[in-house]
């Protein structure tokens, strides 16, 4: 890419916006809205890519992080570690013609079940990275979202 040449602007949405029963980040979402949330993901324009909270392992976050590289389809060279995740995030937030992305990781309440600080730290981890990784601004970067579903004990009044 010439550095002297603009990158084309790509679609950014306005989540929250858009989906008004969403309350802001982190997306916590109720296993009962998932439905809704995919379809008014897709029709807003977002490629949408699930993955499931690998339940059991031994290492909990290196097992969320190669279902997580696997289903993004990232290399599997050092899948697992955050930084091997970081590497691959930055190479698909400056790929070209990619529409915005939603990751909707499902079953993540209960990993908060049985190791609150691990959950804090992926929640964390995904977050920061994701928006650390962006190369310039939100018109240039790919938009990268994250959706983390369960059975969240979450105040309703704003869901449907």
């Amino acid at each position: 890419m010439n550095a002297d040449t603009p990158k084309a602007s790509k679609l950014w949405v306005d989540v929250v916006g858009r989906i008004s029963w969403l309350r802001s980040r982190p997306f916590l979402v109720d296993v009962s809205k998932v439905g809704a949330l995919v379809g008014d993901l897709s029709e807003s324009g977002f490629r949408v890519v699930r993955v499931d909270f690998p339940r059991g392992a031994a290492d909990s976050e290196e097992a969320l992080l190669i279902e997580l590289s696997g289903r993004l389809g990232f290399s599997e060279s050092g899948a697992g570690s955050w930084a091997a995740y970081n590497d691959r995030l930055w190479d698909l937030q400056t790929a070209e013609s990619e529409p915005p992305l939603a990751v909707l990781i499902e079953g993540l309440d209960a990993l908060l079940q049985s190791d609150v600080q691990r959950f804090v730290r992926c929640v964390h981890n995904l977050l920061s990275m994701t928006e650390a990784a962006d190369p310039a601004d939100a018109e240039t970067g790919l938009q990268i979202e994250y959706f983390f579903t369960g059975r969240w004990a979450l105040d309703q009044e704003k869901q449907p």
